[in-house]
């Protein structure tokens, strides 16, 4: 599986440093503004070290030149120990493209005024196009003046313009504070982490970037094998993008015949249906029937589910005589399977629209739509999450089906109950109800856009050949109380 972001490469572009970590452009609006100062801020274990070497390697590997200047007491050995992790690391580039210099002794020995002169008389010596000085918070520590400092900074920020270099603070502090490493800096991003409970989550904050139309707020990010793995928040992207779906009168039928045609042929194309329904009542069925319809048109297929591993939901699907193992071996279908545990939503999302822009996928079933609500960090961002994602799929006319449980006590189901009904086109309703001390499973539309449905409830039968629709409710109970007056 192809990771989302994956295309690390570094922009050449003059006037803006690409990053090459995967997401963090997106967030940053495109990039740093070349040639000047940044912070990156955050308190220990936040990944600030490992993302600025990181962007440090991406650009040593096009042929630019890195200095890497440290002024804390480990030593550089431990750090390239570190750094030797993570698969961006590349040993080769080491004292060629990569520089590692110590700059405390300089501090120690003669404050700011002989730090400035040592990192003068290294960019005047190797002309880095990147320079990183990690251990930012030694600079605090020596207890400059508010005056020194201020005019620490000012000269640091103009000797990187005057020799053309972007160069990056690393300080271990959180928070916007009016402090001059804060205020007298071209940007500010602000690495954390986030807990709720037992779980954490890494989040990063742009708070400001000259130049850059960044994105705001909070975006979750990763440490990997690979590195740093940034995903912005799928809210923030679809608002900044704006883009509106165009409605198709082609419809997409269900797969089940009786059923496409009590909907007259089907939803529409590239639209969002609602399956929703007490447990065990046949929504995933009824999405596997989709799907393989979906396949015998010829269609690229995707199936995300939480709670039924792969294997498990092939097996439930021959067990009502739809057998998928063949599109899944010659890649038709694919499915994605993550437990409803510790897992970023924004990753899913990521990963889920990086499958279909590159399959070119057009079919779509989410086995359970609580999996993103338990994975939720912030249960806020639940609805504007899913009202970006069902956007992002009908711009990329992905026709997609959604199962969602309603609770075992429930007996009814109206939209205007739930206010998260405003992101389906289509929703139907799937029930047991008990007839003449028999359980029934019913279906029913509750809401059908672009086309005229039956309204009625019919039984939905469940055999060994997959599901039938049978008769109208009203016809079904008429049935029953004249077999009662007959006997």
């Amino acid at each position: 599986m192809a990771h989302p972001h994956r295309d690390t490469a570094v922009r050449t572009d003059a006037h803006i440093l690409s990053t090459g970590i995967p997401g963090f452009d997106a967030v940053l609006g495109g990039g740093f503004p070349a040639k000047h100062l940044y912070l990156l801020q955050g308190l220990a274990g936040s990944g600030k070290t490992t993302l600025a070497c990181q962007i440090g390697f991406n650009h040593a590997r096009q042929g630019k030149k890195v200095l890497v200047l440290t002024l804390i007491a480990e030593s550089h050995a431990k750090l390239l120990q570190h750094l030797a992790n993570f698969a961006f690391f590349d040993e080769s580039l080491v004292g060629r493209q990569v520089l590692f210099f110590g700059g405390y002794p300089a501090l120690a020995q003669g404050g700011l005024r002989e730090l400035l002169n040592f990192i003068s008389a290294c960019l005047d010596q190797h002309e880095p196009d990147v320079m990183i000085i990690d251990g930012f918070r030694s600079v605090r520590d020596s207890r400059p003046s508010d005056l020194a400092l201020s005019e620490f900074m000012h000269s640091l920020n103009a000797l990187v313009a005057a020799m053309e270099c972007t160069a990056f603070l690393i300080s271990p502090i959180e928070g916007n504070i009016a402090e001059s490493e804060n205020t007298l800096v071209d940007g500010l991003v602000e690495l954390s982490q986030n807990q709720d409970g037992v779980r954490t989550i890494r989040e990063m904050r742009v708070y400001k970037m000259r130049g850059a139309d960044h994105l705001l707020g909070k975006h979750a990010f990763e440490v990997t094998r690979d590195g740093v793995v940034v995903y912005p928040r799928l809210e923030a992207l679809a608002t900044r993008s704006n883009t509106p779906s165009t409605p198709s009168g082609k419809r997409v039928g269900f797969g089940i015949p009786a059923w496409d045609a009590l909907t007259s042929g089907g939803v529409a194309h590239g639209s969002i249906t609602n399956l929703i329904g007490t447990p065990g009542v046949g929504k995933t069925i009824m999405g596997l029937h989709f799907i393989r319809q979906a396949l015998q048109d010829n269609e690229p297929c995707l199936i995300l589910g939480f709670f039924e591993s792969p294997p498990r939901l092939l097996h439930k699907a021959k067990a009502i005589g739809i057998d998928l193992d063949a599109a899944m071996e010659d890649g038709r279908l694919e499915m994605f399977w993550h437990l409803p545990l510790e897992v970023l939503m924004d990753r899913l999302g990521a990963e889920l629209l990086e499958n279909i822009d590159r399959r070119k996928v057009t079919r779509l079933l989410i086995d359970g739509v609580e999996g993103f609500r338990d994975v939720a960090m912030h249960a806020e961002r639940i609805k504007p999450f899913l009202i970006a994602l069902v956007n992002e799929l009908r711009v990329r006319n992905v026709t997609t089906f959604i199962t969602q449980e309603l609770p075992y006590f429930k007996e009814s189901y109206k939209p205007s109950e739930s206010s998260e009904s405003v992101l389906y086109e289509n929703v139907m309703l799937l029930k047991a109800v008990e007839i003449d001390g028999a359980d029934r499973h019913l279906i029913s539309v509750i809401k059908l856009r672009e086309g005229a449905y039956d309204p009625s409830h019919h039984e939905l039968i469940i055999s060994d050949t997959g599901i039938t629709i049978g008769e109208r409710v009203s016809a079904l109970a008429a049935r029953t109380a004249r077999a009662k007056g007959l006997s």
